[in-house]
């Protein structure tokens, strides 16, 4: 059943990064490196105002909606929502009237449409994820992403910049939800608030906001001090390669994350015997997909660079992406694997550490080496802060519950993942031909040398339901 989910939100969110990247492009070439600069001030604060008050309500409603009784807190957890907002609204304004002067006019309050409109449709999509409603998942993501696109295109078009295309990806977000997520919103409203249970959300929710906080820090703060250090157009660059990772390695890596939690969290409420279980297949599907993805995204970094971003964007985006691509790897891993035994045992005041840790060692690296290296050294220090954390936190989980790889099963990735690589790299071909040719080409050689080898005992597993349906016919 989990693998038959997680192949449904693999369909939904693969679709829904495929135009969230197209988004990234369309944006990024008809703003330019400097005008994008303005979208990703605005992208990464609101990333700072929803992850202190607004994603830890998130997380929290992922965190107790699949246990048993879950459900009757759904109006407690969306009333605090609202109360968040309330509160970042303030808080915005006092920021806006104290913000240093490389931060552009307009763009607190930017940021504070953004991070309010996106947590309003996130509680519905997380609701849906929780719910084990994929479908409905699916067409939250999928809505948002195609008027989000039609949209902010028209408003750049129009001339309305970097404030249009905000605005456009607000309107996205609530009419999204007001078509495919009032449910949650309806349970909200018709439902009772519940003080009693304020004491237990409490305790998991503050630390986790703390760990969303340092790990804004560590994902986004290498964005502000290149926003004080470098030209705004390095800034744009840097900015639309990360948004191209972020949007496609972001949606592809939660698929199975957000397919599995619900289920893994009602198997540790149950202290089911099959819960190690559970987890390595958990495992095991993950890494099939971060692997080839991160490798081909670095291995067409420069085609990725000219074709999707144009030539405005090419060499400086060009000279990271292949960095952003580690990086986020690390970071997927550390996020839904390593991490996940914290959040099933609910230390979330150890994941805080290690993030903040992580993130305080990222801005001490990036504040010493940006001012002298650009965006290169901000690259650079994004691995090595996603890689510190994430041997921290595998150290730090092992303990209670790890994730498990049969040597045979890496090596059938790093074997696939290998031709993979062969075959892009023997490919002459560039443009946008040539990119089309090298990740069909790459895609088909990695898929073929995994059911080969039966990585994760995909061949057999496919045999069977060959042959049943054969039976059956």
């Amino acid at each position: 059943m989990s693998l038959r989910s997680s192949l449904a939100y693999f369909v939904f969110r693969g679709a829904s990064g495929a135009l969230a990247v197209v988004t990234v492009s369309v944006f990024a070439r008809l703003m330019g490196p400097a005008g994008y600069s303005t979208w990703t001030l605005a992208v990464v604060l609101s990333t700072f105002v929803a992850g202190v008050l607004i994603q830890p309500i998130h997380s929290s409603l992922a965190r107790f909606l699949p246990r048993p009784g879950g459900a009757e807190l759904v109006a407690t957890f969306g009333r605090l929502l609202l109360a968040a907002a309330a509160c970042v609204s303030v808080l915005a304004g006092v920021f806006a009237l104290l913000a240093p002067s490389w931060i552009p006019v307009g763009v607190i309050g930017l940021a504070l449409m953004l991070g309010v409109s996106q947590g309003v449709f996130d509680f519905a999509a997380q609701h849906s994820s929780s719910t084990l409603q994929a479908r409905r998942y699916g067409r939250l993501y999928l809505f948002k992403s195609v008027i989000a696109l039609a949209v902010g295109s028209s408003a750049l078009m129009a001339g309305m910049g970097a404030s249009g295309a905000v605005a456009a990806t607000c309107v996205a977000y609530l009419l999204a939800t007001a078509v495919f997520g009032r449910l949650a919103w309806a349970a909200v409203l018709l439902g009772r608030f519940r003080p009693e249970s304020l004491p237990e959300i409490r305790t998991y929710a503050v630390p986790v906001g703390f760990a969303l906080l340092t790990g804004a820090l560590l994902q986004w703060g290498d964005r502000l001090v290149l926003a004080a250090s470098v030209a705004p157009a390095q800034l744009g660059a840097y900015g639309a390669a990360g948004d191209v990772a972020q949007q496609g390695f972001g949606l592809l890596f939660s698929a199975f994350h957000l397919a599995w939690f619900p289920r893994l969290i009602a198997a540790w409420e149950k202290r089911a015997p099959d819960l190690q279980n559970q987890l390595d297949r958990y495992a095991q599907l993950s890494l099939l997909v971060m692997v080839p993805a991160t490798l081909g995204f670095a291995l067409v970094a420069r085609d990725l660079a000219g074709v999707l971003l144009g030539a405005g964007f090419r060499d400086d985006a060009a000279l990271v992406m292949p960095w952003i691509a580690l990086a986020a790897l690390l970071g997927g891993v550390r996020t839904y694997l390593f991490d996940l035994p914290l959040h099933l045992s609910q230390r979330m005041g150890i994941q805080s550490l290690i993030a903040g840790g992580s993130a305080l060692l990222g801005l001490a690296l990036n504040l010493w080496l940006v001012p002298r290296f650009g965006i290169a050294a901000a690259a650079g220090v994004a691995v090595v802060a996603q890689g510190c954390g994430c041997v921290a936190s595998y150290l730090v989980g092992r303990g209670t519950l790890s994730p498990r790889w049969a040597m045979r099963d890496l090596a059938a990735v790093g074997g696939a993942a290998a031709a993979m690589a062969l075959v892009v790299l023997c490919l002459p071909l560039a443009g946008v031909v040539g990119l089309v040719v090298k990740v069909l080409a790459g895609a088909t050689v990695y898929a073929l040398v995994v059911l080969a080898l039966d990585a994760a005992g995909l061949r057999r597993m496919l045999l069977a339901r060959l042959g049943g349906g054969a039976a059956r016919s």
